[in-house]
């Protein structure tokens, strides 16, 4: 078990009352989470890597109704492995570990709620830390809102280091941001400052300058939001995705289906072709 499971801002905040020093803190992805992602891309990736060469197959064959149905199939997968991508590059690389005195954190540096591929290690000293600050936003208007919760340091030269992000429907107990935030907070000897809740525009989120420069949004922030929203937009969200997963499941078995019924099954047509 990783210490990040088993010492809590509180513990440290009174070891430190006590004029000790703060423990050391470890937050990575256990050996599991690694080799799942791993495997699972590994594994897909040739049956990725061939779909450009069974749609050219099609094309060549004249089966055009099977090229767009294969083509929508491959849209999908390339989805699939990109987040997969994302979060095994997240898993081989973020790292966090919290010294008694500094600390030193591998933290994804892509634009967005969501982490990409670009990765930075900063190196960051407690005397250094001029506030510790977390924010929920909250993204997706009334279809299916997201709700995250965020967390950055504010460094006395006005550099910002942003820690990431949690989803407050499932939280990663790997990398608990705002929990991480109120660590440095205490061994800074700073209070974690909350700003609240407010509703952001996705597009200028991850778009960044330029988006704001089009829309003239300098704050990216469209309205405050308070509790009372905060809890009708969590059931929304928990609604929608649930709906949703039904729908493809549902999709899924009538394709199944169809596809028996027909008597000429996908993979025996991909086989005739090849």
């Amino acid at each position: 078990m990783p210490a990040s499971d088993i010492v809590e801002p509180v513990a440290s905040a009174e070891a430190m009352a006590q004029g000790k020093a703060p423990p050391k803190i470890v937050y990575e992805a256990g050996g599991g989470r690694k080799t799942f992602f791993s495997f699972a891309f590994l594994i897909l990736l040739p049956f990725f890597a061939s779909l450009p060469a069974m749609i050219v197959s099609r094309l060549t064959h004249g089966l055009w109704i099977d090229t767009v149905g294969l083509t929508v199939f491959a849209v999908c997968f390339a989805l699939v492995m990109f987040f997969l991508l994302v979060e095994l590059m997240m898993s081989l690389r973020t790292r966090v570990v919290l010294g008694p005195n500094a600390a030193k954190m591998t933290l994804p540096s892509g634009r967005g709620p969501t982490p990409m591929l670009r990765y930075r290690t900063h190196k960051l000293d407690y005397d250094e830390v001029q506030s510790v600050e977390t924010r929920r936003e909250v993204y997706g208007g009334s279809l299916a809102p997201v709700l995250l919760k965020g967390a950055q340091v504010i460094k006395k030269d006005g550099d910002k280091i942003k820690l990431g992000y949690v989803s407050e429907a499932n939280v990663d107990p790997t990398f608990p941001y705002p929990v991480i935030a109120k660590h440095i907070a205490d061994r800074a000897r700073l209070p974690l400052i909350d700003r609240g809740s407010v509703r952001r525009s996705a597009r200028a989120k991850f778009l960044g300058i330029r988006a704001r420069a089009q829309t003239g949004d300098q704050a990216q922030v469209d309205d405050t939001v308070n509790d009372d929203q905060i809890a009708e937009l969590n059931d929304r969200h928990r609604t929608v995705m649930l709906g949703m997963v039904a729908t493809l499941a549902a999709l899924l078995l009538i394709g199944i289906a169809a596809d028996i019924a027909a008597q000429d099954p996908f993979g025996l047509r991909a086989g005739a072709v090849n």
